[in-house]
């Protein structure tokens, strides 16, 4: 074997090892972290009351994502979701980085009319909200 081949072996097993390297850079840090720190989220949603409008909302959580709207004769419910990283040491069901432990721990916010009615787990909603939003309209 020439010295040239040799060269170019050594390099190819180079390549491999930091191509090898960067996915276990990106799997441990990379895209499955979502959402705001916990402590940062926390210190936002103390400024969160209910009756705020939707967008003194979004000035508080630019990152919340929509999620759902359903019109109705007197208004329209619109949710918005956002999600905070914390660390668990045992898998709870959550989106999970297993490498890591940090999961997203999502959080929905439903407006009526543009003002935050309720917010906490996603589908805690009642199981029939048309007659809830009938009753608070009469």
């Amino acid at each position: 074997m020439s010295c040239n081949q040799e060269g170019r072996q050594m390099k190819a097993a180079a390549i491999r090892v930091l191509a090898g390297l960067s996915l276990i850079t990106i799997s441990l840090f990379g895209c499955t972290a979502v959402g705001v720190k916990k402590s940062d989220y926390f210190s936002r949603l103390g400024s969160v009351e209910l009756g705020i409008s939707k967008s003194e909302f979004r000035t508080l959580f630019p990152e919340s994502i929509p999620r759902g709207a359903k019109m109705y004769p007197n208004g329209t419910v619109e949710v918005l979701e956002v999600a905070y990283q914390a660390y668990s040491f045992l898998p709870t069901g959550r989106e999970r980085n297993e490498m890591t432990g940090m999961e997203a721990q999502k959080q929905w916010f439903y407006f009526y009319n543009g003002k935050l009615i309720q917010f906490g787990n996603p589908n805690d909603w009642p199981t029939n909200p048309d007659l809830i939003i009938e009753t608070r309209s009469r």
